[in-house]
């Protein structure tokens, strides 16, 4: 029936989402699509749709991560509603991924090839930290938005030593919310009467069956705030500025981070949400040639230092 279509949509609306708004808007217009036309005709896939987060690393110790499409903590629920592939980031499998790359000691560098608008906030703060966790001196982490990293991988970028963006690319939408839908009036007119059979006072507050209270409203703002402190403050200390930059209107502050906006290349390096323009191809081989160049100087110091010692 449409309306089970429509208890799918209000599952998404309710969590909050850390997402860039247009793809949020495509993700539920093709969810407004089958509650009005029905389900698809083919069969939906077998798996979740999401793929384990593919890594390479390449002959010079470069170990590249792909992160693309809709964050999600398990690569569920999404796959059957976006058009992309691979249609989910699983954070759990590229946690697991991650930790095997930053535990070999032959990888010298880590590349996040990212290409993804943001998702929900499950294992969002937690991946951040364990990237934040794995810096190391002598190997780099370099977040690549290759083409975009939006809210919730904007959050997973900001945790590595640098931020490069293609030069079609997009950062930002620095923001997070939900959406609560009243279909009370659509399923009377379809003769459809819902009734909760419930215990506790707020268990049932935010349903899409009857209007918004006030109370829950506010309840569902200060989940929304909650998760926003969270969110720019931890991009703050990563990108070296005050919260209040990353927080700002910039329709009122020159000082900014878009304020849920997102921005291209160059305007997104000039405020500061990232720190220089380059191609995924163009990390890799600066990447090679400091690793070269380092691996130069060892030689070279080791050869001094047998030198001297044969002269003791």
């Amino acid at each position: 029936m449409p309306h089970e279509i429509r208890r799918v949509l209000q599952a998404f609306a309710s969590r909050p989402w850390f997402i860039e708004r247009g793809r949020a808007e495509q993700m539920t217009s093709i969810l407004e699509l089958r509650a009005a036309h029905g389900p698809r005709g083919e069969r939906f896939r077998a798996d979740d749709g999401s793929q384990p987060a593919p890594t390479s690393t390449t002959q010079d110790r470069i170990a590249v991560m792909q992160m693309r499409g809709i964050v999600t903590p398990r690569g569920l629920g999404v796959s059957d509603i976006c058009d992309m592939p691979p249609a989910a980031i699983a954070l759990e499998q590229f946690a697991t991924a991650f930790r095997q790359v930053a535990n070999d000691p032959n990888v010298k560098a880590i590349v996040l090839d990212i290409d993804s608008p943001g998702g929900l906030i499950d294992f969002v703060p937690e991946t951040a930290a364990m990237i934040r966790n794995a810096k190391s001196n002598d190997r780099p982490i370099i977040a690549v938005a290759n083409t975009m990293a939006a809210s919730a991988a904007y959050w997973i970028a900001a945790a590595a030593d640098e931020i490069v963006i293609t030069p079609s690319g997009e950062v930002g939408s620095i923001g997070v919310y939900v959406v609560h839908q009243d279909i009370s009036q659509a399923l009377a007119d379809a003769g459809v009467q819902m009734t909760f059979i419930s215990e506790g006072p707020r268990k049932v507050e935010g349903n899409p069956y009857e209007p918004l209270s006030p109370e829950a409203s506010a309840a569902m703002q200060a989940n929304v705030r909650y998760y926003y402190d969270m969110f720019t403050a931890e991009v703050a200390k990563a990108r070296g500025v005050d919260a209040s930059v990353v927080r700002a209107d910039p329709e009122v502050s020159d000082q900014h981070f878009g304020g849920g906006r997102t921005y291209p290349a160059k305007i997104a390096v000039k405020l500061g949400m990232a720190d220089r323009v380059d191609t995924l191809d163009g990390v890799i081989t600066k990447l090679k040639k400091d690793l070269s160049a380092k691996s130069g100087a060892r030689k070279r110091n080791a050869a001094i230092e047998r030198r001297r010692l044969a002269l003791i």
